[in-house]
């Protein structure tokens, strides 16, 4: 049996998505898996080391469901493997070519990770309605999150080819933070690659009611923090930090972590965040809801500034959380957030194909 995973995914690090492929292909041992990633995945680092062990194809990037070209390549891709029996999509970009072009005896599912629901712009909308409510077709929709499965239903997406199924951390990749607690560099760290998705707008504006002296950590590339600074002035305390290939540096100097969204998928940062053992202010949004029954988070009202300015000051005065609730965190999300919770339940849905 061969699987075929097509990922509309071209990071400059491989993160905890590759990392759970790499390990659903390890699992399911027995099965040849492909892969397939945008063109300008091509010259990634961690794209050429995958292309030692797995053939690696490439699509159109560029309107790439409108492309000839990204149909004539699947089609090639189908056709030197004839016993492709798992057609994966995920980041829905190439989710209608797949479906399109994917042969009758293959199995498609469609991976929703992302947010979509929040892209409400005219474009975004008749895109989802005409994918989701339209051109389905057989595939499976499995979604990260109930949140944004129910957006794909209400669009017309077939309520019984949904499959829910959170993420997995690697925890092999994430350290316990073991510096004294007094001497971590930030109060606050928040991961800010989308301005107003991320809250990093609550953020900045707590910044300017706390009014005491403190140091958050903003973690952004400069091209989009240099279009937040002409738009308005940031706090002296908010210091930008450029994205690390070892995350673990980050939280290692952080006291707290802001993961203060308006709309999510299922966090792979907050699951790391939790395991690595800091205090968590998070947004009260349903996606988010899984890390409620962790002890060492704390729940504010989505975009509710007053409530995370308090938050935040009960923070700078609370210090650490304890031994017990870091070990009952790591413990918790080794049994139901853990890689190899994830690649169990891939590998079930996979065999009841």
């Amino acid at each position: 049996m061969t699987v075929l995973e097509i990922c509309a995914y071209a990071a400059p690090y491989e993160g905890n998505f590759i990392r759970s492929l790499k390990a659903l292909a390890q699992t399911m041992a027995e099965a040849q898996f492909v892969f397939a990633f945008p063109s300008n995945a091509a010259k990634l680092p961690w794209v050429k080391e995958l292309s030692k062990t797995y053939d690696v194809f490439f699509l159109p990037l560029s309107k790439a469901r409108l492309r000839p070209s990204t149909y004539l390549q699947l089609r090639k891709i189908y056709k030197k493997y004839p016993d492709i029996k798992i057609v994966h999509s995920h980041f829905e970009l190439y989710d209608v070519p797949v479906s399109l072009t994917a042969p009758k005896t293959c199995s498609v599912f469609w991976h929703l990770h992302d947010a979509i629901e929040i892209y409400q712009d005219f474009r975004s909308r008749l895109i989802h309605k005409v994918q989701y409510g339209i051109l389905h077709g057989k595939a499976k929709l499995v979604s990260v999150s109930v949140r944004h499965r129910d957006y794909a239903v209400r669009l017309g997406f077939p309520v019984k080819q949904t499959i829910c199924c959170p993420n997995g951390l690697d925890t092999r990749r994430i350290r316990q933070v073991s510096a004294p607690y007094s001497s971590r560099r930030f109060d606050f760290l928040i991961f800010g690659w989308d301005y107003y998705r991320k809250g990093v707008d609550l953020c900045i504006a707590a910044c300017r009611q706390l009014q005491q002296p403190l140091k958050v950590g903003l973690v952004m590339s400069g091209e989009e923090y240099r279009r937040i600074t002409e738009a308005e002035e940031i706090p002296d305390c908010i210091e930008r930090i450029d994205p690390v290939p070892d995350v673990n540096e980050l939280y290692s100097a952080s006291r707290c972590f802001l993961h203060i969204s308006r709309a999510e998928g299922h966090s792979y940062a907050l699951l790391e965040a939790i395991y690595a053992g800091l205090p968590i202010i998070c947004s009260d949004i349903s996606e988010n809801a899984f890390a409620f029954e962790f002890p060492c988070v704390k729940t504010v009202q989505a975009g509710n500034t007053e409530q995370l300015t308090e938050a935040m000051r009960q923070a700078l005065h609370a210090g650490d959380i304890t031994d017990g609730q870091k070990a009952s965190c790591r413990a918790l999300i080794e049994e139901s957030y853990s890689l190899e919770a994830w690649t169990r339940k891939m590998k079930d849905i996979y065999e009841a194909e």
